[in-house]
């Protein structure tokens, strides 16, 4: 078997597993986002601030315009969930960094996920559980490496 057609076929396994992960949301997530009037892409641009970050990086890590982002950081600045602040290298880029009602959101985000995926996987049986946690701590940690060893600078 070629490694494209692993690939591929684990790639459909998991766009599966988290459509049935989905279904058994029962509306725990999607509900709060509705209730904040917030979109996916405000929530990333959320998580992506928890530390602060410029507007530029930003919209690369959404793949957005800087005009655009910028327009939704305005947005989430009016609604108390992000703070603005002149960047500290360049007074003109803006440092973008979550308020404590956003901090509060996306808590409230993290207990309705950590809710739904309990939800999904009670009904599995104990040793497909158990396998599952092995194969997600690894895949964690292979991707943790992985991540580490893109951000180590060159010598």
């Amino acid at each position: 078997m070629n490694s494209s057609y692993k690939a591929t076929s684990l790639t459909k396994l998991v766009t599966r597993f988290m459509g049935e992960m989905h279904r058994h949301d029962a509306g725990r997530t999607l509900s709060l986002l509705h209730a904040a009037k917030l979109t996916t892409t405000q929530q990333a641009a959320l998580e992506f601030v928890f530390e602060p970050r410029t507007i530029s990086a930003v919209a690369s890590f959404l793949g957005l315009s800087r005009p655009a982002t910028s327009q939704m950081i305005h947005k989430l600045v009016k609604r108390g969930l992000v703070r603005r602040s002149e960047g500290t290298e360049d007074r003109r880029e803006k440092a973008v960094i979550l308020t404590a009602k956003g901090k509060g959101l996306l808590a409230k985000i993290a207990t309705a996920r950590t809710a739904r995926f309990a939800a999904s996987v009670s009904v599995l049986p104990r040793r497909t559980a158990a396998r599952l946690k092995g194969a997600l701590r690894d895949t964690v940690r292979h991707l943790e490496k992985t991540e580490a060893a893109r951000k180590k600078p060159a010598k």
